[in-house]
């Protein structure tokens, strides 16, 4: 990659939802070890904007480009590998559950069976803590105790990074 090349790169990004043009033509860019803020009025565009860019949603047109390479990203998995995240404002957890419950939310069947064990998920859920460097009390913490920045970290596992 160029030392002057954009880590992010979305050129003439385009979107429709129905009757709505929520993006047209958009051009955006984000450089390395930066801090790169999206502004604008409501209804500017902005979180449709950061869904393509995590993979939420797709874009109708435009070009994608990671490290100086077109790339796809299709889902929020594809945004992933390439180390893309998205915390939102909504951590969308389940207050009354604690930590190791909201991991494993929605991966608790798979064809029918119940595949989850106790023990295995307190370690699976401990080792993803650690990997992405979250530091609270305990994995069975219930999640209402957590601090709002430790939910918020807490929430970026859940919705980034599998435990299975």
């Amino acid at each position: 990659m160029p030392d002057d090349a954009p880590l992010l790169e979305l050129h003439e990004v385009s979107k429709r939802f129905g009757a709505v043009q929520a993006l047209t033509e958009v051009d955006f860019s984000a450089e390395g070890h930066r801090v790169t803020a999206l502004v604008g009025d409501n209804g500017a565009g902005k979180s449709t904007l950061v869904k393509i860019i995590s993979g939420i949603v797709a874009a109708d047109s435009g070009t994608y480009r990671f490290e100086d390479r077109i790339v796809r990203v299709d889902s929020p998995q594809a945004a992933s590998a390439l180390g893309i995240a998205t915390i939102y404002q909504d951590l969308a957890l389940c207050d009354n559950l604690d930590v190791v419950a909201n991991l494993f939310l929605g991966h608790e069947e798979i064809g029918g069976v119940r595949l989850l064990d106790e023990t295995d998920m307190e370690q699976q859920a401990a080792k993803v803590l650690k990997r992405l460097a979250v530091r609270i009390p305990s994995v069975r913490t219930q999640v209402a105790s957590l601090s709002g920045g430790q939910r918020q970290r807490g929430s970026r596992c859940s919705t980034t990074t599998s435990p299975r």
